[in-house]
């Protein structure tokens, strides 16, 4: 099938078929987990240091870009707790109540991340809810609309389009591996921009008002991304010495890797991924593993390729990465379980093994070269020990055995895979 092809197809089914990946084995009896009793202190003292995974750009926004971002925020919000109080409809005031309750929560929060990319990302949706409070008390006060509003979305997305058409990968001539995640950083910004922009979005109140504030909403939502997009750019730039332009050789790169994951943009069949064994490892950790790592291979591999067709070979690259990353882990894991790995555990003392090993991978794996490369992929070793831990301490934790135990797994795996495919991806760069 050709890619064109698969790109429409996915379009059509790839949410579906990611719902009941996710969902099938939830529908079964966790009966293989019955007969474990799992020691609740134990489990709850499982949660321990998690390292940090540092900026994956050269070149962070600057302190100035940070600060116009947060007063965004604090301008649309400006005196608007005595206009919210004089709205008489009770689910409109309740409404713009919390999203501005939210926004600034938000704000709060965003002083304790621990870099200016992160906390700069951290405050899109923010300044989206601090509009919607804004735009609804325009929007009752009868000085904005919703054509209003949509000839703002038209000219922000224009402005999001333009800025990737006419867009140059420069970096230093001496590092091209800075200049590949600095412009996907930026480019996946851009993107971000024109998909939140477009217009066949689905809207909720049909409430005037609401209504008027939530296309705002969504726009405001948009612009943040862009315009954060194109001033990283501009001072990126600026910090060049002797920019050299590396499109061609982007493009080189994307061409070679996203060959090579191409068959995986089809969903995983999960009955394939789980069957051959010798045993049954339906309601295992052992099947739960085996479907998250099939997943962040196909979820990879169908971005990447995505991108390649439109020509942001930036983020095609970075996607490519995390498809092969997870296609190793899922080899190794298959032979593992092959072997009889992740069955159901008879005490806590495997998951924390597991999580221990996970954490050890995490590490090794953030202290591989080139570090801008094995960050862009310790994210995804990173995230399913923070969640698993997450569960732990707010005490949902449905299925030790099984889920807890495949979360830790995915990460182990994914992280022990992903140096290999960082050295690979530096090769390309570079030569």
């Amino acid at each position: 099938m050709s890619r064109p092809t698969r790109r429409s197809l996915l379009a059509a089914t790839g949410t579906a078929v990611m719902g009941t990946l996710a969902g099938c084995s939830a529908l079964n009896l966790l009966s293989s987990e019955e007969t474990v009793e799992y020691d609740d202190s134990a489990l709850a003292t499982l949660p321990s240091n998690l390292p940090r995974v540092p900026a994956a750009v050269p070149v962070e926004p600057t302190s100035a870009h940070l600060t116009t971002a947060r007063e965004r925020v604090r301008s649309l919000l400006d005196d608007t707790d005595t206009e919210i109080a004089a709205v008489p409809n009770g689910v409109v005031r309740h409404r713009l109540a919390s999203e501005s309750e939210s926004a600034r929560a938000a704000l709060a929060q965003n002083d304790g991340e621990s870099t200016r990319i992160d906390a700069l990302a951290g405050l899109t949706y923010p300044r989206s809810e601090a509009m919607f409070v804004h735009a609804g008390l325009a929007a009752f006060d009868g000085d904005l609309t919703a054509a209003d509003v949509a000839a703002r979305r038209d000219r922000d997305h224009r402005d999001a389009e333009a800025f990737l058409d006419d867009y140059r990968y420069v970096g230093p001539s001496d590092d091209p591996v800075g200049a590949l995640t600095e412009h996907a950083r930026i480019v996946g910004w851009g993107r971000t921009g024109i998909r939140l922009t477009e217009t066949n979005r689905r809207y909720e109140y049909e409430n005037t008002v609401m209504h008027v504030a939530e296309l705002a909403q969504d726009i405001e939502w948009g612009r943040a991304y862009a315009v954060d997009a194109r001033r990283l750019r501009e001072y990126y730039v600026s910090t060049l010495d002797d920019p050299r332009d590396y499109g061609n050789r982007f493009s080189r790169v994307a061409d070679d890797l996203v060959a090579d994951i191409d068959s995986h943009v089809d969903a995983p069949d999960r009955k394939a991924l789980t069957s051959g064994f010798e045993r049954d490892i339906e309601n295992t950790a052992a099947a739960k593993l085996l479907e998250e790592l099939a997943r962040s291979r196909w979820s990879g591999a169908k971005m990447a390729v995505e991108d390649y067709d439109d020509g942001r070979y930036t983020i095609a690259i970075v996607s490519v990465m995390r498809a092969l990353a997870a296609d190793r882990a899922l080899a190794d894991a298959r032979a593992v379980v092959s072997d009889g790995a992740y069955s159901v555990p008879e005490s806590v003392d495997p998951i924390e093994a597991e999580r221990t090993a996970a954490v050890e991978g995490l590490r090794a794996l953030l202290d591989t070269a080139p570090a801008l490369l094995a960050r862009r992929l310790a994210v995804y070793a990173r995230n399913p020990i923070r969640n698993a831990d997450r569960e732990i301490r707010e005490n949902t934790v449905s299925s030790p055995g099984r889920y807890l135990y495949a979360q830790y797994a995915v990460a182990n795996r994914f992280a022990a895979a992903a140096p290999a495919i960082v050295r690979r991806v530096e090769d390309a760069l570079v030569s």
